[in-house]
């Protein structure tokens, strides 16, 4: 077994290092793809963004045993069986860690005018609660929440496979 991820600034290249680290199996990035045996089973990580798990699509083809996508939400946004549903990901085992991103201002191109735009519209809701707060300042100020107690359920489900 193998893992494979998607990162784009670096939070879930960290999971998959640390998952790598936990299990002893090697790491591809996705660009590295064609080194992979068809045969091989793979854990894919991917950050996720509107719901979609990247660079999911680009491994589909591949053996993979299970799907990983970090996020900055607590939870899978917008929530796990649309995640499942949007991503066709089927009955293979879906996982999600909270990850992590980068401060508004480091961001560059679409995604900073998009998350601009984002926190623009959050900020005008009248029903503001305290999920929404959080994810303001998180997008406006960055946020880590790479943390290795968020492997627990891929590991206890590699466990169960064993």
């Amino acid at each position: 077994m193998v893992i494979v991820y998607e990162s784009k600034t670096g939070f879930t290249k960290r999971y998959a290092e640390m998952l790598a680290s936990k299990t002893g199996f090697k790491v591809f990035s996705v660009k590295e793809i064609e080194k992979i045996d068809k045969n091989e089973e793979i854990i894919f990580l991917g950050w996720m963004k509107v719901g979609k798990v990247q660079g999911f699509d680009k491994v589909r083809k591949y053996n993979v045993k299970a799907v990983i996508g970090s996020g900055t939400g607590r939870t899978a946004e917008p929530d796990t069986e649309t995640v499942i549903a949007r991503n066709n990901i089927g009955n293979i085992p879906f996982f999600y860690m909270r990850g992590g991103c980068l401060p508004l201002k480091q961001l560059k191109g679409m995604d900073r005018l998009m998350l601009s735009f984002f926190v623009k519209m959050l900020k005008k809701r009248k029903d503001m609660d305290e999920e929404t707060e959080e994810a303001i300042y998180n997008i406006e100020n960055g946020f880590d929440g790479i943390k290795e107690e968020n492997l627990a359920p891929v590991l206890e489900w590699l466990r169960a496979k064993a």
